[in-house]
């Protein structure tokens, strides 16, 4: 074989190599004199780091299977490699997958280390169930969780905070927001569970920031850069870009964000995008192991019905166009009934704790995507099924939202009608028009949501009075009232339009499908049917998730053998979870390295 050199081919050092040591998987001879040399024994150069990487990742391997029971799935593992190569990332995947049981393992194992590392989840609850996770697999004295606590100790914690005395920092995005300066910084790990609340307060970003040695002069010039950009201003552009690119290095952490409903529209995101190289997404797709059925009633009698049918381990959802004070009914009503429920607003530690042990038969919340029961809880063991007491919903006032976002999901809604009907086709032009400004309403939105720029703020209000002509027509509005997937209401404060909101449905459901350690709970969700036209809408919107989401009249259900399947894998969980059974976790998903010749294919191909 004739053998070739290439010049600057080592992966190591960069220097020269020939094609035997390439093929062979080898450094260079400088790097490497001796071929039968273990490659571990490597002491400089990027194989150092990668056989450093290497051996992390299967100490931490061994870490989270005896957090878990089960080994990480390959996604997981991948996930590790690039916290130990400290780069910060976006953990995009549905709900479901494990992103927060990687997120606490991997702050676990990095305390056995001596690393500094801080979670940040949305509620207190949660601040208590991952303080309870991590109590399990490393010393107490570790840990400092800021969740529900009196005064005093509050006080006491907030000192140890000061003092740096913790391992493992655990808080609701509102302790960063209220209480940042007294963390000590850097951290080593910072770990953002759902990144949908923590962007509820936009600053936050900047917070987190600062977390891992950035100042407020560096946020800011990156900002500058940000908003010059945008405008297309060349003058001193190039030197701003050196600059940023030079303050990028001086992170001493690494950030992690676990997102799987969110689509962000503050500017302030593209913060994480040129400080840290990453952007935040939602996932295309969603991984579930949930019959999703449904049946036709908005009788309170027939809920009541459902819920003693199906028993213990469930979430009741009433839909969003009811208050607080309807769940409140829903779960008087269910308990004077003989089920035990309780709500959302009352879910603290100790009723948490009586709904795991059966006392609670559910729990009952609001359809939102923001509401704690929908994204907040994590109970293989427990939840078996959700059900819906009316479909899930988005109300949008036709006098005209201040909503930017109401707007765009009113005009997006429209148009899909349009394209279909004779009499709209001719607005399409308009329509299109105010679609395509809508969709750019990140540019020109305050971290508030108010309008920064006048020039925007007077076409908005220019588009505002044109989408409320366009509704004032009789014939626009008797299609949109006629048609198969738009409802339009008379309420006391006017005409408002109703569809389904399928983000909430596809969050609140798959609290029943968890991650544990033979791959995803199978869960059960039924929808109380209360309105035709946003059931049609919210079977055409879940598709967008997923070809394979469906819905089976639960007539055409056996009832008693799901339940009885649901509740037996519930036992093994618990078993597993006890550590009174193992098994092989089964490997659902696999990161895949796909190589293609140009930046633009590459964007084409990430964007289906």
């Amino acid at each position: 074989m004739i053998v070739s050199n290439y010049a600057k081919l080592c992966p190591n050092c960069g220097g020269d190599i020939s094609s035997t040591r390439l093929e062979k998987g080898l450094p260079c001879e400088k790097c490497l004199p001796n071929e039968i040399a273990e490659i571990d024994k490597v002491a400089f150069g990027k194989l150092k780091e990668i056989i450093e990487v290497n051996k992390l990742e299967e100490e931490w391997s061994v870490f989270f299977k005896n957090f878990i029971g089960a080994p990480p799935w390959s996604l997981q593992s991948s996930w590790a490699r690039k916290v130990f190569l400290k780069r910060s990332f976006a953990l995009i995947a549905p709900t479901g997958i494990g992103k927060t049981s990687f997120g606490i393992s991997m702050a676990a194992f990095l305390a056995s280390k001596g690393k500094k590392s801080y979670i940040i989840v949305p509620t207190r609850i949660l601040v208590e169930q991952v303080k309870d996770k991590i109590g399990r697999i490393v010393d107490q004295d570790w840990i400092l969780a800021m969740g529900e606590m009196s005064e005093k100790e509050k006080a006491g914690a907030k000192e140890r905070l000061k003092n740096g005395d913790f391992r493992i920092l655990i808080s609701t995005s509102m302790f960063l927001y209220k209480n940042y300066e007294i963390i000590p910084r850097p951290l080593d790990f910072v770990f953002i569970d759902d990144v949908d609340s923590f962007l509820k307060t936009a600053k936050n970003i900047d917070k987190s920031l600062y977390l891992i040695n950035f100042d407020k002069e560096d946020i800011e010039k990156v900002i500058n850069f940000i908003k010059m950009r945008k405008r297309s201003e060349d003058n001193n552009i190039e030197t701003l870009r050196d600059e940023i690119k030079e303050i990028s290095t001086k992170a001493k952490g690494v950030i992690v964000v676990s997102s799987a409903t969110s689509n962000p529209r503050t500017s302030r995101i593209r913060l994480y995008r040129e400080l840290l190289g990453f952007e935040v997404g939602r996932p295309s797709f969603y991984i579930r192991n949930v019959i999703d059925a449904f049946t036709y009633s908005s009788e309170e009698s027939e809920l009541v019905d459902w819920v003693k049918k199906l028993g213990k381990g469930g979430l009741v959802f009433v839909s969003s166009d009811r208050d607080k004070e309807f769940v409140d009914h829903v779960v008087k009503l269910l308990s004077e009934n003989g089920a035990h429920a309780a709500s959302y607003e009352k879910l603290d530690e100790e009723t948490l704790k009586k709904y795991e042990n059966g006392e609670i038969d559910v729990l009952v919340g609001i359809a939102s995507y923001r509401n704690p029961l929908a994204r907040g809880l994590d109970l293989p063991h427990v939840v078996k099924y959700a059900l819906f007491f009316g479909v899930p919903k988005i109300i949008i006032s036709l006098r005209i939202e201040e909503n930017v976002l109401h707007l765009l999901w009113l005009v997006a809604s429209i148009r899909s009608l349009a394209s279909k009907n004779d009499y709209l086709k001719k607005f399409l032009p308009e329509i299109d028009k105010w679609l395509r400004f809508l969709r750019r309403s990140s540019s020109f939105l305050s971290e508030e949501g108010e309008v920064i720029n006048e020039r925007a703020k007077a076409y908005l209000d220019k588009i505002r009075s044109e989408i409320l002509e366009f509704l004032e027509d009789e014939e626009v509005l008797k299609i949109i009232d006629e048609s198969k997937e738009i409802s339009i209401k008379k309420t006391n404060e006017g005409l408002v339009l109703i569809i389904s909101d399928a983000t909430a449905y596809l969050q609140a459901s798959g609290r029943t499908s968890r991650l544990y350690a033979q791959g995803l709970t199978k869960g059960f969700s039924l929808i109380l049917v209360d309105d035709d036209k946003s059931f049609y809408h919210l079977q055409k919107k879940v598709r967008w998730f997923g070809e394979e989401i469906s819905f089976i009249d639960v007539k055409n259900i056996d009832l008693n053998n799901l339940m009885s399947e649901i509740e037996k894998e519930r036992k093994l969980v618990r078993k597993i979870l006890d550590g009174k059974a193992k098994s092989e976790t089964k490997d659902i998903l696999k990161p895949i390295l796909l190589i293609v010749e140009s930046p633009n294919k590459a964007r084409t191909i990430a964007n289906f």
